[in-house]
């Protein structure tokens, strides 16, 4: 005869049954869409609200959320130091104080990964000084792996909190020889994980040279919003943000990550240029009006971005769209 099971018994082996079937958890992607908002006279728009944008998600209208204080900057720089560039290292080693000032900020850190034929992390985010680790640069060997520093770079940021707008900042030219990682790879990387790749770029040898000099008359520590003077004229930037955008689909690697991810593609070859550029960036990086949704379809794949602005005749510059992971 067997043994009476108790109610007791059948209910404990119940709790225990459900405490052991394990929880089916869909990951809900949070996307984050720094945008610039320019007014049809080429000046920086402040004060709109979240009910001044409206946001499509491969067409489809989401609810944004505006973040109205700016994030911390969490920014790895990927510098070159090969052959190709020793003359314009020397610049690069002075110009630690601009990104300290204009980049970073007292609420950011840095952290910088030099590349040639090697691929090294010369000061990680938690530890050194970033002035002194670009004094210390120097250039030597002749491949440039740009790709290989652009994955380790973003390996770096993505340890960093999502709560952090996270930068990937080249220096260097917008080429690429010895590297394992693929180009393809680099940019859906840097699109699933809300990276903006911005590329301070320099002349090659044999190519055609863009050079953007900014007036920065506009700029001032004393300012009204992100660092820069009420109704300062930033047409050059509009151009640059312009060019940037239609060169997407473009050859080199700086312009394909640039225009995937929202960021800015800037050259150089003085010493005065450069600290102009890294001030044009930082205007960016703090005046961008930070969106946010979680989308309303959760199909895997890459989707487009349209924001659209209550302002006749504003111009908005964000990043074109990402990748959804299954």
């Amino acid at each position: 005869m067997r043994p009476a099971i108790s109610v007791l018994t059948l209910g404990l082996a119940a709790l225990i049954g459900a405490q052991q079937t394990p929880t089916i958890r869909v990951p809900v992607r949070l996307v984050t869409l720094p945008t610039l908002v320019f007014s049809k006279e080429s000046r920086i728009l402040p004060g709109l609200q979240m009910a001044d944008f409206r946001v499509l998600d491969n067409g489809r209208p989401q609810t944004v959320t505006l973040n109205t204080s700016a994030p911390p900057v969490s920014i790895a720089l990927a510098i070159q130091v090969n052959q190709d560039v020793r003359q314009y290292v020397p610049f690069i080693a002075k110009a630690g104080s601009a990104v300290d000032a204009l980049l970073v900020g007292e609420s950011g850190e840095a952290a910088v990964v030099t590349y040639g034929s090697e691929v090294t992390v010369a000061k990680p985010f938690d530890a050194g000084d970033l002035q002194t680790a670009l004094r210390t640069i120097s250039a030597n060997g002749s491949p440039a792996r740009t790709i290989d520093a652009g994955m380790r770079a973003l390996t770096l940021l993505t340890r960093r909190p999502s709560s952090r707008a996270r930068v990937l900042l080249f220096i260097g030219q917008s080429m690429d020889s010895g590297s394992e990682s693929t180009l393809a790879s680099l940019r859906e990387a840097a699109e699933k994980e809300s990276v903006a790749v911005y590329a301070l770029a320099l002349p090659e040898f044999g190519k055609a040279f863009v050079s953007d000099t900014f007036s920065l008359q506009g700029l001032s520590s004393g300012a009204d919003r992100g660092g820069f003077k009420a109704g300062a004229d930033f047409g050059k930037l509009i151009s640059v943000l312009n060019r940037n955008t239609n060169a997407a689909t473009g050859a080199d690697p700086f312009s394909i990550l640039t225009a995937a991810t929202g960021g800015t593609q800037l050259h150089f070859r003085k010493q005065r240029q450069l600290e102009d550029a890294i001030a044009a960036i930082g205007v960016q990086l703090r005046s961008a009006y930070l969106l946010s949704y979680y989308p309303n379809s959760q199909e895997a794949g890459y989707h487009t971005v349209k924001i659209e602005v209550d302002v006749p005749g504003a111009k908005v510059y964000s990043r074109p769209g990402y990748w959804l992971s299954d």
